[in-house]
């Protein structure tokens, strides 16, 4: 294969253009709202449910994959990533262009890995949350595999698409062979086109069923709004498929490559903080409950409470809102549903299903029969205190 051809010649201003301090601010800024975001998801499963699942591994390990990928990228930028090639050439040598470029691409595995495995997590999630009917649960589940594993073979071609390896990051390798860029391209744009319908499936699904909900619109906006988040990954997804083609370019490779490297650390700390803001609901009721009963000095068996139905009457004892996706340690209902009783179901930390809510008595209880509110799976046991 031909070497690379040499660097455009530069003006003054380019020699000292970088855009590494804005590579850089991106990548620790994203990458630190995700470690906040994620490591308050699991002390939030850990202190208040006391349990932690495999979407919480799967959430874990896609962190670490995140850190890793913005490590590397800040690492190159150190080394001159951000910058014209030819200006990295002038100060260190057409050395310092391969060792950047090696540790700029080494970062991508990491990257890919980083936006792959949440969707699992946000799939098992979806499965706990609603009702399970295993045509929909082996959809989904089946959905997000094959994104994951294609996301993989991505990572396989990037390092078996030149001969030998080091053809990535130095074009001037003696004897090397690269497949033509558009296969590559080309397999990475259906790699975005599917994690885009992953993400927009994901989002959908549990949408459709929380917006049939008889709750307060507020409410079920709220809940909607926090299952929908994939949306924007969806979204952040689209935006990086547009500089794709910039992993294979070799006319200014350590410039010309920074929008895709930015998108990609956006993309893989959105889908991370996606996939954990459902699951933050019971943290921030109990953080919210204890604020406002100690102003109030209301007593401490309501300070206790992490989330719960909030039920409201008016004066005539008549419900009038059922709201707050919630549970209380020791709340105490009147339900019917199925001869379901709520207390014990309580003590035993089962998941939320199908249940009338009736807060009612006397002769209302009779008006009111059939005006019942119904809940499908709002709270799974996993998310219970």
């Amino acid at each position: 294969m031909a070497s690379a051809p040499p660097p455009p010649a530069l003006t003054e201003a380019q020699f000292h253009d970088s855009r590494g301090m804005t590579v850089n601010i991106i990548a620790w800024v994203f990458t630190g709202i995700a470690i906040a975001t994620v490591f308050l998801k699991l002390f939030a499963r850990s202190q208040i449910t006391k349990r932690l699942g495999w979407d919480d591994f799967f959430i874990f390990l896609s962190l670490a994959l995140s850190i890793i990928a913005a490590a590397f990228v800040s690492y190159s930028v150190t080394l001159g990533l951000g910058r014209h090639t030819a200006a990295v050439i002038a100060d260190h040598g057409a050395d310092g262009v391969v060792l950047t470029a090696k540790w700029q691409i080494l970062g991508f595995p990491f990257n890919i890995g980083a936006f792959s495995f949440p969707n699992i997590s946000i799939a098992i999630l979806i499965v706990h949350l609603l009702d399970r009917y295993p045509l929909r649960t082996n959809l989904l589940y089946g959905m997000v595999t094959v994104q994951v594993v294609i996301a993989l073979v991505s990572v396989v071609l990037i390092f078996v698409q030149c001969t030998p390896v080091e053809m990535l990051w130095n074009p001037n390798t003696p004897n090397a062979k690269c497949w033509d860029p558009a296969v590559f391209n080309n397999f990475n744009y259906f790699v975005s086109a599917y994690t885009t319908v992953t993400d927009i499936v994901l989002a959908v699904v549990p949408i459709s069923v929380f917006w049939k909900l008889q709750m307060p619109f507020s409410t079920k906006l709220g809940v909607c709004i926090m299952m929908g988040l994939t949306l924007l990954s969806a979204i952040v997804t689209i935006v990086k498929a547009t500089y794709l083609h910039l992993f294979t370019d070799r006319t200014d490779p350590l410039w010309n490559v920074v929008p895709l490297v930015i998108w990609g650390l956006i993309e893989q700390n959105v889908v991370l903080v996606a996939a954990c803001i459902p699951t933050l609901r019971p943290f921030f009721h109990k953080a919210t409950f204890r604020s406002a009963n100690s102003r109030s000095g209301t007593d401490n068996s309501r300070s206790r409470s992490g989330s719960r139905f909030k039920l409201s009457s008016n004066p005539k004892g008549r419900a009038s809102s059922v709201s707050e996706l919630a549970l209380r340690e020791d709340a105490k209902y009147e339900t019917r549903a199925k001869g379901y009783d709520a207390e014990s179901n309580n003590s035993q930390q089962g998941i939320w299903r199908t249940m009338e809510v009736d807060i009612s008595s006397g002769k209302e209880r009779d008006s009111e029969r059939g005006e019942n509110r119904k809940f499908r799976d709002i709270v799974p046991s996993s998310l219970r205190t």
